[in-house]
C-alpha cells in the first residue's frame, strides 16, 4: 500500500476554489497532483452537515483529530509514580530508565523527553 500524506492548508484552500469552480475530484486531483481518492477521503472526513467544504473548518477538524492525551493524562498509576519518583528528587531519566527495565510491574515505559 502507498502511502499517504494529509493535505497542506494551501491544497485545502485550493481544493475548496476548484470545488466552488464546479470541477470534479478528478481534474481537481489532477490540479493538486493527487488521487481522486484523497480528495474524496479529505472531503468525506471534513465537510460540513450541509455538504459544504471549508478549508479553515477541515484544517480545525484534522488537528483535532491528530491531538492525542499524553500517557500520563490517562494513566493515574503512572502519573502517581513518576510524580512520587520526581518529588524524591530522580531525574526524568532515571524514572524513564527505571520504567523500561519492567521492575515497576503494570507501568508502561515512558521516555524523559
Amino acid at each position: 500500500m502507498s502511502g499517504y500524506n494529509h493535505l497542506t492548508a494551501e491544497e485545502r484552500d485550493r481544493l475548496a476554489a476548484l470545488m466552488a469552480d464546479g470541477r470534479s475530484l478528478r481534474a481537481i486531483g489532477r490540479a493538486l497532483g493527487r488521487a481522486a481518492s484523497t480528495l474524496s477521503r479529505e472531503i468525506g472526513r471534513n465537510a460540513l452537515d450541509s455538504g459544504a467544504y471549508r478549508p479553515h473548518v477541515a484544517d480545525g477538524a484534522y488537528m483535532l483529530r491528530r491531538q492525542r492525551a499524553a500517557v500520563l493524562e490517562t494513566d493515574a498509576k503512572l502519573a502517581a509514580y513518576v510524580t512520587d519518583r520526581l518529588a524524591e528528587g530522580w531525574t526524568p531519566e532515571q524514572i524513564a530508565g527505571r520504567l523500561r527495565l519492567g521492575i515497576e510491574t503494570g507501568l508502561r515505559a515512558v521516555c524523559p523527553g
